[in-house]
């Protein structure tokens, strides 16, 4: 099977945050390398997060977008997610959240994520 990381689970992943769900925990010690990725909106996300002062980084963001890239394979937003990232019936309008969702739809992954408002939506699969 392979994941996506929605942006606060790559986080907690790539800094072994025991925030991060049991399951979603296991799921990741047990995958093979190359089946858990990020959308590339990923990356943005968490440096604005730590332009913001929202998240604390030790590293500067460029090397730690870097290392988080090595960690988990980025996926590129591609005509096809950006299209129908504007079609979800998403309860919010965060456009990280339906380059995610659209993501995981479009390239038939489970999202491993937190987020109340993706999961009551049942757009995609999730794991937590």
């Amino acid at each position: 099977m392979k994941y996506l990381l929605d942006t606060h689970a790559a986080i907690w992943a790539a800094e072994d945050d025991p925030r991060l769900g049991p399951c979603a925990k296991n799921a990741l010690l047990s995958a093979s390398q190359g089946d858990v990725l990020i959308s590339d909106i990923t990356l943005l996300e968490i440096s604005m997060l730590a332009k913001k002062g929202r998240i604390q980084i030790q590293i500067s963001s460029t090397d730690y977008l870097k290392r988080l890239q090595t960690l988990y394979p980025p996926i590129r937003i591609t005509p096809n997610i950006a299209t129908l990232a504007m079609d979800l019936l998403l309860p919010n309008g965060d456009p990280f959240d339906r380059v995610i969702v659209a993501t995981v739809r479009e390239n038939n992954l489970t999202l491993i994520t937190r987020d109340q408002h993706i999961t009551e939506s049942k757009l995609v699969p999730i794991l937590w």
